[in-house]
């Protein structure tokens, strides 16, 4: 049978997935496994590699077991910002994976912040001196553990992101490399020049001699193993999760936004081929970089709580949200400020805490877990509003594993005033990463590449309910901000 199928990976916070299409971006199979998260220490959030390498193959076997063509090519998506440091000569992790969600560096951070060459990383990276990027918890590692950092400066050991340590296994550890999504996204890469940048490093305190070697996302050069993974396949494509899932939804020109919503919630707006100005709060980053084209940057509002809060208010025992029917805004209810991550755009504070205002002797469980969601849905109005200040996207499109959830959805919609497209296939980020591998390849035929709208979700709550809602929930997040300092 000629090579015909393109194989994605999509490694998440919360599972490993990998779904093979063909060239007309028609699903073929899928397969899936858990992602298990340690909170070993309050703000330590971290994963097991060697898991969730086993996971991946364990995923990529299951699909190429059902024996729906051959393999033209891999792509590889991944959790940005996680990392990991591993044996050069053995491949063993050195460390656990350091999750997007750990908060250990954040009074490094605003220590660090205090230092006059502290103002050149927003300037350089486009984003912020915050523990949510991989360099402060890497050089907060460095800090406290020297036989670490002694074995990195005697160039024994590999940082990389999770779709390079993937990737460094996948192909037998042939080569260190990764690409611009997710190297922009360690605070030690240029954003203008996307390539390590000395400064940056000296700052962090990161050797040089633990960085792969950043290549364009279309183009990474790596071949799959037969040996590490059961067969052999050019893995032609890598991207980090939401640049991913931008493409996915077919956002590839200048002006075109998407929402994910999964673990966090994720706006993406592509601003084209020229670095852009980010307004305050935001994060200007690189959407992916071209052999051909070169880079496409994007704007990033960014809230870290959506499916993981919400699973955490059900773990303290109050109702499943996904049993919530929509709103009703006209009842009576609390607020809650639910952030075990902290807060992202546009505040960016790291504290971890659950604020309820309002609640009274009526308030019941249900009362509580509902106002848990609209927290979730309030926090992606304050991320879309700080995009706003500059661009607007009246449309959002939308995908992830929480784009199933109609309450969550409609809220979301009421608060921010905005229509949502969602998607047809939700597997946004893992349909992204094989559009890239497939065209790379020269296999997409057509227009396979523009994805389906599933349904619209129009706003329901009139102007001055919604003026109402925002105005209670910004009291509210003002007492959490004001007592957690």
């Amino acid at each position: 049978m000629p090579a015909e199928v393109i194989l994605a990976v999509d490694q998440g916070s919360s599972s490993t997935r990998c779904v093979a299409y063909d060239r007309h971006l028609r699903r073929r199979g899928a397969a899936s496994r858990a992602v298990a998260l340690h909170r070993p220490a309050p703000g330590v959030v971290e994963h097991d590699p060697d898991a969730l390498l086993a996971g991946a193959l364990a995923a990529v076997s299951e699909v190429v077991a059902q024996g729906d063509g051959d393999v033209a090519a891999i792509g590889i998506a991944s959790q940005t910002e996680s990392f990991v440091l591993w044996d050069r000569a053995t491949g063993q992790p050195a460390t656990p994976v350091v999750s997007w969600q750990d908060q250990r560096a954040d009074m490094w951070c605003q220590a660090l912040s205090g230092r006059p060459e502290a103002a050149a990383v927003r300037a350089m990276t486009g984003l912020g001196l915050d523990s949510t990027f991989s360099a402060p918890k890497l050089g907060w590692l460095f800090e406290r553990d020297k036989t670490l950092r002694s074995r990195a400066e005697a160039g024994e050991l590999l940082f990389g992101d999770i779709a390079c340590w993937l990737a460094w296994h996948f192909s037998g550890g042939a080569e260190h490399v990764t690409e611009p999504s997710n190297a922009c996204r360690s605070l030690l890469v240029d954003l203008a020049t996307l390539r390590w940048h000395g400064e940056l490093l000296e700052l962090f305190g990161v050797p040089a001699a633990v960085l792969p070697e950043i290549r364009p996302s279309d183009n990474v050069g790596l071949v799959a193993s037969s040996a590490a993974i059961g067969f052999e396949a050019p893995l032609e494509a890598m991207l980090g999760d939401q640049p991913a899932a931008l493409y996915g939804q077919g956002c590839t020109t200048e002006g075109l936004a998407t929402l994910t919503l999964g673990t966090g919630a994720f706006l993406w707006l592509n601003v084209g081929s020229a670095r852009p100005e980010p307004p305050p709060g935001v994060l200007a980053t690189v959407a992916w970089e071209k052999r051909a084209a070169g880079p496409t940057y994007a704007l990033e509002a960014y809230c870290p709580n959506a499916g993981n809060a919400l699973r955490l208010f059900h773990e303290l025992g109050f109702p499943p949200v996904d049993t919530l029917e929509a709103l009703d805004w006209s009842r009576p209810h609390p607020v809650v400020v639910l952030a075990p991550a902290g807060l992202g755009t546009p505040l960016w504070h790291g504290s971890d805490r659950i604020t309820v205002l309002g609640a009274t002797s009526k308030t019941t469980a249900a009362d509580l877990a509902a106002a848990a969601l609209a927290g979730v849905a309030h926090q992606i109005a304050d991320a879309l509003g700080a995009l706003d200040h500059d661009h607007s996207a009246d449309i959002l499109r939308v995908g992830g594993g929480l784009s199933a959830h109609d309450a969550l959805l409609q809220a979301v919609a009421d608060l921010s005033g905005r229509a949502l497209e969602v998607a047809a296939d939700p597997e946004s980020t893992a349909r992204g990463v094989a559009t890239l591998a497939a065209e790379a390849v020269g296999l997409l035929d057509g227009d396979a590449g523009t994805p389906g709208i599933a349904r619209r979700v129009d706003p329901r709550l009139e102007a001055g309910g919604r003026a109402r809602e925002r105005s209670r929930w910004h009291e509210a997040l003002e007492v959490h901000v004001r007592t957690a300092t």
